[in-house]
């Protein structure tokens, strides 16, 4: 009995330093080895697990490195490129007041549609970065809300849009950085005004569920195709494929929308998609 318990030790004491090796790469770390301290059939596996988990904590690293020097490179694009197109933008304004030519509107356009696209990449590309953070502070989010979709109603009704909100007079108290939350909901009326027709009708809705905020942003237009749902947060995906200059999006809005959410620690989710309308959610711990 004894040498059977021996040998038993020998054998599971091994497998379960193995499966605590295992259960730290799989939670992420991967500097994680083992070592058993044995010359038989086990240090063999030892090695195995160790030659594996150096390759993997390799190739993560070089990930890391590429996804920062990518993130780095289009911050640096689009800081340089910036004031170019600003002088483009300017100098064409200027024409445009002293001459008719056709050509100068289209010049203007791509430029403003350009500049628009250059912006969006710099502030996506901050959100990636380590040093981005947020500046919240306790905040209504009933009365936040109320002004942004204050905002949005001259907006809605240039476009002969219905609109209809349901925000409750209680006060519902978050951590808000309102500057870059706003930006969500910009965002998501943006995406309605660009791609539903006159008559469409957006509900906004504020709820609290479970200690959280609870924000329903929706409309009654054309929806979202449904092999676009499972990617629709995803940079440069748009609804319209076609990317052309009339809608002139650039299919960063919702990414960015979705990281705002995040970093707030709450999310952004479409609750529903298809060709009957879509809506958005956006949930926000309580105080």
């Amino acid at each position: 009995m004894i040498y059977s318990r021996i040998t038993a030790a020998q054998i599971t004491d091994p497998l379960q330093k193995l499966c605590y090796g295992t259960r730290l790469l799989r939670e992420g770390d991967y500097s994680a080895r083992v070592d058993l301290h044995l010359k038989n059939e086990f240090a063999e596996l030892q090695n195995t697990f160790n030659d594996m988990a150096a390759r993997i904590e390799s190739e993560i690293s070089l990930r890391k490195k590429s996804e920062e020097d990518r993130r780095r490179l289009i911050l640096d694009i689009s800081h340089d490129l910036k004031n170019p197109l600003s002088s483009i933008q300017g100098y064409t304004e200027l024409l445009m007041q002293k001459s008719e030519f056709p050509e100068l509107k289209i010049i203007h356009q791509n430029s403003q549609r350009a500049n628009r696209l250059l912006n969006e990449l710099f502030e996506l590309s901050k959100m990636d970065s380590p040093e981005f953070s947020l500046k919240t502070e306790e905040t209504d989010l009933s009365e936040t809300l109320r002004q942004l979709c204050g905002e949005l109603v001259p907006q809605l009704e240039q476009a002969g849009f219905e609109y209809e909100f349901h925000i409750p007079e209680d006060g519902i108290f978050v951590l808000l950085d309102t500057n870059h939350f706003g930006r969500i909901i910009q965002n998501l009326a943006s995406n309605a005004l660009r791609y539903n027709l006159q008559g469409t009708k957006v509900t906004v809705s504020l709820t609290v569920k479970n200690h959280q905020a609870v924000i329903d942003f929706g409309d009654d237009g054309i929806g979202i195709p449904t092999h676009l749902v499972q990617d629709i947060f995803k940079p440069f995906v748009r609804a319209d494929d076609s990317r052309n200059s009339e809608t002139g999006g650039s299919g960063l809005g919702l990414s960015i929308a979705k990281k705002i959410a995040e970093a707030h620690g709450g999310n952004l989710t479409l609750s529903q998609g298809g060709d009957k309308g879509c809506a958005f959610r956006i949930t926000i711990s309580t105080i």
